[in-house]
Protein backbone atom coordinates (compact mmCIF):
# COMPACT_ATOMS: atom_id res chain seq x y z
CA UNK A 1 0.00 0.00 0.00
CA UNK A 2 2.97 2.33 0.51
CA UNK A 3 3.57 2.23 -3.23
CA UNK A 4 -0.01 3.38 -3.83
CA UNK A 5 0.53 6.42 -1.61
CA UNK A 6 4.12 7.12 -2.66
CA UNK A 7 4.47 5.65 -6.19
CA UNK A 8 7.68 7.56 -6.98
CA UNK A 9 9.55 6.11 -4.01
CA UNK A 10 11.89 3.23 -4.99
CA UNK A 11 11.01 -0.18 -3.50
CA UNK A 12 14.37 -0.37 -1.71
CA UNK A 13 13.62 2.91 0.05
CA UNK A 14 10.21 1.57 1.12
CA UNK A 15 11.92 -1.52 2.55
CA UNK A 16 14.51 0.58 4.38
CA UNK A 17 11.85 2.84 5.92
CA UNK A 18 9.77 -0.15 7.05
CA UNK A 19 12.83 -1.67 8.75
CA UNK A 20 13.51 1.67 10.44
CA UNK A 21 9.95 1.68 11.80
CA UNK A 22 10.27 -1.85 13.11
CA UNK A 23 13.48 -0.92 14.90
CA UNK A 24 12.20 2.37 16.38
CA UNK A 25 8.85 1.69 18.12
CA UNK A 26 9.36 4.63 20.51
CA UNK A 27 9.53 7.18 17.69
CA UNK A 28 7.90 5.53 14.65
CA UNK A 29 4.70 3.55 14.42
CA UNK A 30 2.60 2.03 11.64
CA UNK A 31 -1.08 1.14 11.83
CA UNK A 32 -2.81 -1.15 9.32
CA UNK A 33 -6.51 -1.74 8.98
CA UNK A 34 -7.79 -4.98 7.45
CA UNK A 35 -11.20 -6.10 6.29
CA UNK A 36 -11.67 -9.87 5.95
CA UNK A 37 -7.87 -10.32 6.15
CA UNK A 38 -7.30 -7.83 3.30
CA UNK A 39 -5.25 -4.73 4.13
CA UNK A 40 -7.34 -1.73 3.08
CA UNK A 41 -5.49 1.16 4.69
CA UNK A 42 -2.52 2.26 6.72
CA UNK A 43 -1.14 5.20 8.63
CA UNK A 44 2.47 5.86 9.56
CA UNK A 45 3.18 8.14 12.51
CA UNK A 46 6.30 9.54 14.13
CA UNK A 47 7.40 11.79 16.93
CA UNK A 48 8.82 15.04 15.57
CA UNK A 49 11.08 17.25 17.63
CA UNK A 50 9.85 20.41 15.90
CA UNK A 51 6.53 19.83 14.19
CA UNK A 52 6.27 22.31 11.34
CA UNK A 53 9.46 23.88 12.74
CA UNK A 54 7.55 25.84 15.36
CA UNK A 55 5.31 23.74 17.59
CA UNK A 56 7.85 21.69 19.54
CA UNK A 57 7.59 17.95 20.08
CA UNK A 58 4.45 16.34 18.72
CA UNK A 59 3.14 13.26 17.05
CA UNK A 60 3.11 13.48 13.29
CA UNK A 61 1.09 11.70 10.63
CA UNK A 62 3.70 10.86 8.01
CA UNK A 63 1.40 9.03 5.64
CA UNK A 64 -2.28 8.11 5.65
CA UNK A 65 -3.95 6.00 2.99
CA UNK A 66 -7.20 4.07 2.54
CA UNK A 67 -7.99 2.27 -0.71
CA UNK A 68 -10.59 4.15 -2.74
CA UNK A 69 -13.38 1.60 -2.37
CA UNK A 70 -13.18 1.84 1.44
CA UNK A 71 -13.04 5.62 1.84
CA UNK A 72 -15.87 7.49 3.55
CA UNK A 73 -16.66 4.50 5.81
CA UNK A 74 -14.72 5.52 8.93
CA UNK A 75 -11.61 3.40 8.32
CA UNK A 76 -9.39 6.44 7.87
CA UNK A 77 -10.81 7.95 11.06
CA UNK A 78 -9.99 4.72 12.93
CA UNK A 79 -6.39 4.91 11.73
CA UNK A 80 -6.06 8.56 12.79
CA UNK A 81 -7.57 7.80 16.21
CA UNK A 82 -5.03 4.99 16.67
CA UNK A 83 -2.19 7.42 15.88
CA UNK A 84 -3.62 10.00 18.26
CA UNK A 85 -3.88 7.40 21.05
CA UNK A 86 -0.27 6.34 20.44
CA UNK A 87 0.84 9.99 20.52
CA UNK A 88 -0.84 10.51 23.90
CA UNK A 89 0.66 7.25 25.22
CA UNK A 90 4.09 8.57 24.16
CA UNK A 91 3.46 11.64 26.34
CA UNK A 92 2.55 14.32 23.78
CA UNK A 93 -0.53 16.50 23.58
CA UNK A 94 -0.37 17.57 19.94
CA UNK A 95 -0.31 15.79 16.63
CA UNK A 96 0.52 17.40 13.30
CA UNK A 97 0.09 16.41 9.69
CA UNK A 98 0.36 17.74 6.17
CA UNK A 99 -0.99 17.08 2.72
CA UNK A 100 -0.48 18.44 -0.77
CA UNK A 101 -2.40 21.65 -1.38
CA UNK A 102 -4.19 20.11 -4.39
CA UNK A 103 -5.48 17.12 -2.38
CA UNK A 104 -8.90 18.50 -1.53
CA UNK A 105 -10.18 15.17 -0.18
CA UNK A 106 -7.33 14.95 2.32
CA UNK A 107 -7.75 18.58 3.38
CA UNK A 108 -11.46 18.01 4.03
CA UNK A 109 -10.75 14.75 5.90
CA UNK A 110 -8.19 16.45 8.17
CA UNK A 111 -10.60 19.25 9.01
CA UNK A 112 -13.47 16.79 9.68
CA UNK A 113 -11.24 15.07 12.23
CA UNK A 114 -10.51 18.32 14.08
CA UNK A 115 -7.17 19.24 12.52
CA UNK A 116 -6.63 22.98 12.25
CA UNK A 117 -4.89 24.39 9.22
CA UNK A 118 -1.85 26.32 10.42
CA UNK A 119 -0.31 27.50 7.17
CA UNK A 120 0.54 26.59 3.58
CA UNK A 121 4.07 26.37 2.25
CA UNK A 122 5.89 24.69 -0.61
CA UNK A 123 2.71 23.16 -2.05
CA UNK A 124 1.60 21.64 1.27
CA UNK A 125 -1.09 22.38 3.83
CA UNK A 126 0.15 22.03 7.43
CA UNK A 127 -2.23 20.92 10.20
CA UNK A 128 -2.08 20.62 13.98
CA UNK A 129 -4.49 19.17 16.58
CA UNK A 130 -4.43 19.25 20.37
CA UNK A 131 -5.20 15.86 21.91
CA UNK A 132 -5.50 14.49 25.43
Amino acid sequence: MRTLLWPDCPKEEHKQEILEQLNSPQSLQAFIIELQSEPIGFLEAAIHQNAHQQFGQAGYIEGWFVKGLYRMHGYGKNLVEAAETWTVEMGYSQIASDTEDFNVGSIVAHKKLGYIEQFRADGEVKFIKSIH
